[in-house]
């Protein structure tokens, strides 16, 4: 703590001591003086040791866990625990790695059609002399010609949305954020699923806003504990990933969707619907978005679906907040980029995005079932249009364990740490991703590899 009384010993005027100490932890976080996973001291110690009374310790370490730095256990203590976007890395691939199996990842299955496309495509651009794709960028929702595709696109998910009511951009992520900044700041508290996609539990530590975890069970989010959190706390928004959700690869059916909607609407919440893996499912139920259309924001893109790096996406928004969420986009991108913008048109309007995706679920149907065939009996919940399956693990190894044995083994998948809301219960199962950039006899031998890993017993001191 002696860094600590350093830095209270020299205050600046009109700072609260509790953000002197936030300052003091952190810079002893990210120096490594205390190391992730390490324990900090009680708070009533800090206060005697520091001469500062407990309140001043206790919104110190408060304003540390709404940063994501500490987590505090009742009864256990308070951790380090870096932000999880930090550590993204660590349970997902960011770089390519030809020696291991991906499985880590959330993509496509990419083909020589997709290879075909894509050169087509890139070739027709370049005969163009009119290229405005390349030469205009305006602080618009996006051309009209794409906004009009956008539209048609989204009238094939169950989203009546308008040329004035959709926003062009840079992806799903892009959009759930602008929706989150458009609804929220640092004194809402904004619900999702109690696993969710990392992107959201970033957004809450840089938007400030309090996220909570719902349970959920095989069909999606369970309404009982959703309306008990809005009959007991003030909600202003519900994150939720209705179709192929990630991690898990639920599709909620369409009473539990008409249910979710029933209680948003009684309640004034506003529902940010992520839709990105819809389009990978032949027959979906309808958008939640679509029974509340005043309450709803609706994501969707093709990177999840037709190419992995067209990251065009589209946000529906309600009437009343249209010069809001542009305003917002503005601000944060100006305009989403012309060019990829132009190439999703294009495919949506000649046919190629959808025969892309009639592609890929040909193709994720032949790994999908690789998986029930060598690890069907560890397997939670997949669906053969998904892009990944929720693998539950044997009682003997450790999550954390199984996944750093796996990678030594040249396999890489991801635990549910990234996905884990705060304070919601850690599951003892891993996120396969089938999209792996490999061939599909090489998939067979990788998951006959995993269940092997799985059937024999770790090295002693990793029993749980």
């Amino acid at each position: 703590m002696e860094n600590w009384r350093r830095a209270l010993a020299t205050p600046r005027a009109g700072e609260p001591k509790y953000k002197i100490l936030v300052q003091a932890i952190t810079q002893d976080i990210e120096s490594g003086v205390l190391p992730d996973g390490g324990r900090l001291p009680p708070q009533r110690d800090v206060s005697r040791g520091l001469g500062i009374s407990v309140q001043t310790v206790s919104n110190a370490y408060k304003e540390l866990e709404r940063d994501g730095l500490i987590r505090c256990e009742v009864g256990c203590g308070s951790f380090v625990s870096r932000s999880m976007t930090d550590k993204v890395p660590t349970y997902i691939l960011d770089r390519s790695e030809r020696s291991v199996a991906d499985f880590s990842t959330a993509r496509i299955i990419h083909t020589q059609e997709h290879d075909r496309a894509w050169c087509e495509t890139c070739a027709a651009l370049g005969r163009e002399d009119d290229q405005p794709w390349m030469r205009d960028c305006r602080p618009i929702a996006g051309f009209e010609r794409h906004r009009v595709a956008a539209a048609a696109w989204l009238k094939g998910l169950g989203i009546d949305a308008t040329l004035d009511t959709v926003l062009i951009t840079n992806g799903a992520s892009h959009a759930v954020f602008l929706a989150l900044a458009t609804l929220v700041g640092s004194d809402d508290t904004v619900l999702c699923e109690s696993l969710t996609d990392h992107g959201v539990i970033g957004a809450a530590h840089v938007l400030g806003f309090t996220l909570k975890g719902l349970d959920i069970d095989e069909f999606g989010i369970r309404p009982d504990h959703f309306e008990d959190i809005c009959a007991n706390e003030r909600i202003s928004a519900l994150v939720c990933i209705p179709n192929l959700h990630n991690p898990t690869g639920i599709v909620m059916p369409e009473k539990r969707r008409r249910s979710i909607a029933r209680i948003a609407e009684r309640y004034g919440v506003y529902v940010i619907e992520d839709d990105v893996y819809a389009p990978l499912l032949e027959k979906r139920p309808p958008p939640i978005s679509s029974f509340v259309p005043d309450l709803g924001f609706y994501c969707t893109s093709f990177t999840k679906s037709v190419m992995t790096g067209l990251r065009a996406g589209y946000l529906s928004v309600p009437t009343r907040f249209v010069l809001r969420v542009n305003g917002i986009l503005r601000v944060n991108s100006w305009m989403a980029t012309p060019l990829l913008a132009e190439i999703a048109t294009r495919w949506v309007e000649d046919g190629t995005a959808e025969r892309l995706i009639r592609i890929q679920r040909t193709r994720l149907a032949v790994r999908h079932a690789m998986i029930d065939e060598i690890l069907g009996d560890y397997t939670i919940s997949h669906h053969p249009n998904g892009l990944s399956a929720w693998i539950g693990i044997p009682s003997h190894w450790r999550v954390d364990s199984l996944v750093s044995v796996l990678r030594q083994r040249g396999i890489a998948v991801t635990s549910p740490d990234p996905f884990s809301v705060h304070r919601s219960d850690r599951p003892n199962a891993l996120r396969l991703c089938v999209g792996a950039d490999i061939e599909d006899d090489e998939v067979r031998s990788a998951l006959a590899n995993m269940r092997n890993t799985f059937e024999q017993y770790p090295l002693s001191h990793d029993f749980v």
